[in-house]
């Protein structure tokens, strides 16, 4: 019995703990919206400087997207109301990444389903060409994708936990990474790393948080 209660205590005590150490919801609410203004100018600054992004992005076999640039952002939110009033629990950032040239990908027969779905996961418009023998079976497909990837990153917070969830698309890869912060976090330094690594400059935003469902260890 005293062990059971022992286990309950420690359970509660902790719990107790974590809901001390989490903000209320006018604080979390005043971080976004702090995040908010200041990302709507930095990405509206690199919209008009269209810099250069030093990742790689890569199709595999040997395709690569050539001379990325960031290009064509905008930045967006979401409200809901809590306890009375409306909170800011959504900011989206969106953005294209233009490149050198499009790419094309010549297919054999088998390889063709496996191609399409690397590009629709990707969120990349492709159109495809196909050569197909006289009873109608594709022998092989040349697609071709526009000098365009789309890239987006959205920050979620969860007024009940302080967990302020951040997903990447295309960030720095043709892939999907998503990251877990405390909403104190939620402040400029944070901001700036995230504007260094969409440049590709370091990558040291992503070891400010853990991977998404990994509490307490580091992403690296």
């Amino acid at each position: 019995m005293l062990d059971e209660l022992r286990v309950q205590y420690e359970e509660a005590r902790q719990s107790k703990h974590e809901h001390a150490n989490v903000e209320n919801v006018q604080q979390i609410d005043l971080r976004l919206r702090s995040a908010l203004r200041w990302l709507e100018k930095a990405v509206m600054y690199l919209d008009e400087l269209q810099p250069p992004i030093e990742h790689r992005f890569d199709l595999g076999h040997g395709l690569v997207f050539e001379s990325p640039r960031f290009s064509h952002g905008s930045v967006g939110k979401h409200t809901r109301r809590s306890i009375g009033f409306p909170v800011l629990d959504e900011i989206n950032i969106y953005y294209e990444i233009s490149v050198a040239k499009s790419l094309t990908i010549d297919v054999a027969r088998g390889g063709v389903a496996l191609a399409q779905k690397a590009l629709d996961d990707a969120r990349l418009q492709y159109t495809s060409h196909c050569v197909e023998d006289p009873p109608g079976v594709v022998l092989r497909c040349t697609i071709s994708v526009p000098p365009v990837i789309p890239a987006m990153i959205s920050f979620h917070a969860d007024y009940q936990t302080g967990v302020v969830t951040v997903t990447l698309v295309n960030v720095d890869r043709l892939d999907r990474v998503t990251l877990e912060f405390p909403s104190n976090a939620i402040e400029e330094p944070v901001l700036e790393d995230l504007v260094r690594f969409i440049l590709g400059r370091n990558d040291a935003f992503l070891h400010r948080a853990p991977l998404a469902g990994i509490r307490g260890r580091s992403s690296t």
